[in-house]
């Protein structure tokens, strides 16, 4: 009895650190606590958001299950459809925008010139700043009647006989959250892709150069090729994160003017904790589903494929 009490401790040590110390079972465990934590914080949440999506559940009521229900009513309502075409236009042109500029951004980054490191540091300035603070500037620029881009226009310069109705009209409020959109996300686009493209080999770019390649040549042609994976991961990151944006539009145009500028999770917001459908709500998040899982797989596709090449 006293030989097996105390090799019973003196095995369950040596299996413990025999599993630290293998390579195949030391990252499971590593990684064993951010999962558990993962699972608990966001995949019960998602789980129940989908059951939630295939019932009646409204704010006090008991939940019934209705099947695709909610779905086909979704399938049927004008908000819905224009909530889908507001959130493709919004995160199309936000995305091609964010990418150019960020692009642009990372090439002149790169280049030597006096004051770098401080450029770099204030251009994140927009990137790091609170939403909710950014936006409430930017609000105040966009005022309807007290814009400080409209006073200098209108009011200082005259170049404008009237003031630009920022946040009044359908296009220029989709225009104007796109535009705050990619404000803010430029600089997170530029550095990095600046960190990518200094991870690229000197050599290759003056053994090509050597060889009669212009800059743009050698930037389009061999720099850009060995980015283009970390170019992929940004862009899925953003297109996730413009798809689902909520507080930029609820803090800037609450939706409007005319829904003109709902998005998904604007939508789902609204009907949820405004109009009390739980269930209606959650079937509004749960059509984006979907689409993300296709553009994580391509993405993960199109990386893969580019690391094979290389």
């Amino acid at each position: 009895m006293d030989f097996a009490t105390r090799s019973q401790p003196r095995s369950l040590g040596s299996t413990i650190s025999r599993l630290l110390h293998k390579d195949s079972s030391l990252g499971y465990i590593l990684l064993s606590p951010g999962f558990i934590f993962l699972t608990v914080m966001m995949a019960y949440p998602f789980f129940y958001a989908v059951y939630l999506s295939f019932t009646d559940k409204q704010i006090g009521a008991p939940a019934n299950f209705t099947g695709l229900l909610n779905y086909t009513k979704l399938l049927s309502t004008t908000l819905f459809s224009k909530t889908v075409l507001n959130s493709v236009i919004y995160t199309t042109f936000a995305l091609i925008l964010k990418f150019c500029g960020g692009l642009a951004l990372g090439v002149m980054l790169n280049r030597q010139f006096i004051g770098q490191r401080v450029v770099r540091a204030l251009l994140l300035l927009p990137w790091i700043m609170p939403t909710v603070f950014s936006t409430m500037i930017w609000s105040w620029i966009f005022h309807p009647t007290f814009s400080i881009i409209n006073d200098i226009l209108v009011t200082k310069t005259g170049l404008l006989s009237e003031p630009v109705p920022f946040l009044l009209d359908e296009t220029w409020a989709m225009a104007s959250l796109i535009f705050i959109n990619v404000w803010r996300g430029v600089p997170f686009f530029g550095i990095t892709f600046l960190a990518a493209i200094q991870s690229v080999s000197p050599e290759i770019i003056e053994a090509s150069k050597i060889d009669g390649a212009s800059p743009w040549g050698s930037f389009w042609r061999i720099t850009f090729p060995m980015i283009l994976p970390v170019v992929v991961i940004v862009m899925l990151i953003s297109t996730i994160g413009t798809l689902g944006d909520f507080d930029l539009p609820f803090l800037l145009t609450r939706g409007g003017p005319n829904n003109a500028t709902t998005l998904f999770a604007l939508t789902a917001y609204t009907l949820s904790l405004q109009s009390g459908m739980i269930g209606l709500g959650a079937a509004v998040t749960m059509t984006m589903f979907p689409v993300l899982v296709v553009l994580v797989i391509v993405s993960l596709i199109s990386v893969r494929r580019q690391q094979q090449q290389d």
